[in-house]
């Protein structure tokens, strides 16, 4: 490419199980207003937020017996309509 710049966020270590790095390219209309520290803070932000490891979430209590609850209005309903039928 001739008399291309481009400016370039590049974000080693990002603690992620899935990158090791990461590479940002700056709008070619960004002004910088001095403030480097926010611009890095930024893609990191993007970074943390884009590389969590989700997880499935266990079931506690409360799920447990709304699932219950939901088994035995089911039954009962099935029954009242067998009854009835």
């Amino acid at each position: 490419m001739r008399g291309c710049e481009r400016k370039i966020i590049m974000l080693k270590g990002t603690n992620s199980e899935i990158f090791d790095e990461a590479y940002f390219l700056l709008r070619r209309d960004f002004k910088n207003r001095g403030n480097d520290e926010e611009i890095v803070r930024e893609a990191q932000r993007i970074v943390d937020k884009n590389t969590t490891h989700r997880r499935r979430r266990k079931l506690d209590v409360h799920d447990t017996a709304t699932f219950s609850a939901g088994i035995v209005a089911g039954a009962a309903l099935a029954a009242i309509l067998m009854i009835i039928f």
